[in-house]
């Protein structure tokens, strides 16, 4: 059964008054003429015995190429005569085939005389049928001559068929991947050449001389077949490929590539890549890719570049199997002058925590320590964003390098509660951290500010309050109300106090919570101008709350000193009978001298002076002052008469 059919033009040259054009099916161009008429002409300058027949490849104009067979014209009677029958193939239309081209030799027909021409007048039609020979060492050997050695060359044979198979297969089953000014030929007695260029690869008699061939001069001379032990991987990795699908798949992975890796100097480097990143398999990656770029190719940069490039237009995908993000963020750091346009690190950032969490959390502990690195900002930062804060504990294991680096970078995962279970130094250099993040969204902050309060067995609240100023005032009062009694409240107390508003609004919040309002108007500055906040209504419900049958000696001397200010600063008038309560118990502590010495130097500020004879006199400035305001009640009719007369 007959398969794919392509018609193929013909040209038919020989001896005629010269050495010429004879017939062909179609009109040449002036050049391609000139060109198939200096190549068609015997190849040297006598005949060789096993040369007697031989094939030329070669290019013409308009993407197309000529496979030629020569034969020596013993039947004419002028010495050096040649036959040559020259098929000239549309490159497009043999670029579908595979190794099914035997039938190709069929085409090739010697004129029995110089008037049997008819049949080169007519285009031939070629079938694809039988696959054609080709012997794996032979094949394996003018691939390593092809794309392993400098052209043009050479090689010295005992005749002409000995690899005819293989390098016509090449020339046209794997034209594409050969420079587009290859040619050949197997039979050539003297040095080949068309415009002072010899053809790439040559096959020569043994017997003919080097210096015939200009070895040396404008050609190379390849070594013999039978003294090459062994090739390299990548020919036998090209040979297996052929076997498996006449490279289909590696011209896939090649043809993306630009101009410069489709040479014939970078076709084994392209293959190793290939071979050696996994493509063939279908098992490669990005950084398999990359590293053994840098392995295989002299301009890693240029190289590395091409495969980014060529990756981020997603053309590897048919070649990727499973992608080592870990390891291809490790190739990153490690190759910093890589174009970061050509790859988003975020992604890979994030791909690699979904799918390789171990990993992900080895290179994190890794690259902390990495200072002079651009990408290392980039990615911690990545982290910081996208690790959920339950798995905060677990990725670090709370080493401290690794917890402070990812909380400057996201101060949320301060609420972490293990941190605060860690050693005094390890949470206050955690608190320095958070200092350093900079502002933070204020719900944020109270979070925080609650966890280390609620689980920290250390006192932090003057570190705290260095790092966060009052944005932390509202969780200290929280706590304060709580009521615990542990180490911290002294410090919380002594910070609030200069909280003047937020110990208002507490105040106001509590009126009804005796225990609230005691532990409050201990820590409330009632000298404040700010106290007047506290309206008569407020002080009313306060002193109503706090005095009740139980209140002890201490809770009434404390609620009267808070609220003796009040009474004397308000700009409204407060209640005679708290008035007269707050009165009568300072006095008394005045008279008796158990009123706190700094708390009478900030009431004697607020008080009337009297003369400097009596200024030793502190329950007259007191009575004074009440008097001033209008409060009459008993203590303050009374005379003003010295205490140690009465």
């Amino acid at each position: 059964m007959k398969g794919e059919k392509i018609c193929i033009d013909q040209a038919l040259h020989g001896y005629s008054k010269g050495h010429r054009l004879l017939c062909a099916s179609q009109k040449l161009g002036d050049s391609d003429a000139k060109k198939m008429t200096m190549l068609s002409d015997l190849s040297g300058n006598e005949f060789v015995k096993g040369f007697e027949e031989y094939y030329t490849g070669y290019r013409l104009s308009n993407d197309k190429i000529v496979l030629a067979c020569t034969w020596y014209a013993n039947e004419m009677s002028r010495p050096g005569c040649v036959w040559t029958h020259s098929l000239i193939i549309e490159l497009k239309e043999i670029r579908n085939y595979n190794r099914d081209i035997n039938e190709i030799f069929s085409l090739f027909r010697k004129p029995s005389s110089d008037n049997d021409l008819a049949y080169y007048e007519q285009k031939i039609e070629f079938y694809e049928g039988k696959k054609i020979e080709l012997n794996e060492e032979k094949l394996k050997y003018i691939i390593w001559c092809i794309w392993g050695n400098e052209m043009p060359a050479v090689i010295f044979a005992e005749n002409s068929f000995i690899y005819q198979n293989e390098l016509i297969y090449l020339f046209l089953i794997q034209n594409d991947l050969l420079e587009t000014d290859f040619s050949f030929c197997t039979g050539s007695v003297s040095l080949r050449s068309y415009d002072n260029q010899p053809l790439k690869l040559q096959i020569a008699p043994r017997k003919v001389s080097r210096s015939r061939m200009f070895i040396g001069e404008k050609a190379y001379e390849i070594r013999d077949e039978k003294m090459i032990r062994s090739y390299p991987i990548w020919v036998n990795k090209v040979y297996d490929n052929i076997i498996l699908d006449d490279l289909k798949d590696f011209k896939k992975f090649r043809r993306g590539f630009s101009a410069q890796y489709k040479k014939a100097e970078n076709f084994s480097s392209l293959v190793k890549l290939y071979v050696a990143s996994n493509a063939d398999r279908k098992e490669t990656s990005l950084v398999r890719l990359l590293e053994m770029a840098c392995v295989i190719f002299e301009d890693r940069k240029a190289v590395c570049q091409e495969i980014l490039s060529l990756n981020k237009s997603n053309y590897f995908k048919n070649w990727i199997g499973e992608e080592e993000c870990v390891e291809t963020i490790k190739f990153f750091l490690d190759n910093t002058w890589l174009d970061q346009s050509l790859f988003n690190i975020q992604e890979w950032v994030i791909k690699g925590f979904n799918s390789d969490y171990l990993g992900t959390k080895n290179l994190f502990k890794n690259i902390i320590y990495m200072d002079d690195n651009y990408l290392v900002e980039k990615i911690l930062k990545v982290y910081a964003d996208i690790l959920p804060q339950s798995k905060f504990a677990d990725f670090t294991d709370l080493e401290y390098d690794g917890c402070s680096t990812l909380i400057i970078l996201n101060p949320r995962f301060a609420v972490c509660s293990e941190l605060w279970k860690q050693s005094l130094g390890y949470q206050q250099g955690i608190i320095n951290c958070l200092k350093m993040a900079g502002k933070e969204d204020v719900s944020i902050i109270e979070e925080i500010v609650g966890t280390i309060l609620e689980i920290s067995q250390n006192d932090l609240v003057i570190n705290l309050y260095k790092a966060y100023g009052k944005d932390c005032l509202k969780e200290f009062w929280e706590y304060l109300l709580l009521n615990k009694k542990d180490n911290k409240m002294v410090s919380i107390k002594n910070i609030v106090k200069n909280d003047i508003h937020g110990g208002i609004k507490n105040i106001k919040k509590n009126l009804e919570d005796r225990k609230r309002l005691l532990l409050l108007i201990d820590c409330v500055d009632s000298y404040n101008p700010e106290i007047k906040e506290l309206r008569e209504n407020d002080i009313t419900k306060l002193f109503s709350t706090v005095i009740s049958l139980d209140c002890n000696k201490e809770e009434r001397e404390m609620l009267a000193e808070f609220l003796i200010p009040i009474c004397i600063m308000a700009d409204y008038t407060v209640p005679l009978y708290i008035a007269e309560f707050s009165f009568h118990i300072v006095n008394n502590l005045l008279a008796t001298q158990s009123f706190p010495e700094r708390e009478w130097e900030k009431l004697e500020k607020i008080l009337p002076e009297v003369a400097f004879y009596n200024s030793w006199d502190r329950c007259k400035r007191l009575r004074k002052g009440f008097k001033k305001r209008g409060f009459l009640f008993k203590g303050i009719k009374e005379e003003d008469m010295p205490v140690h007369l009465l």
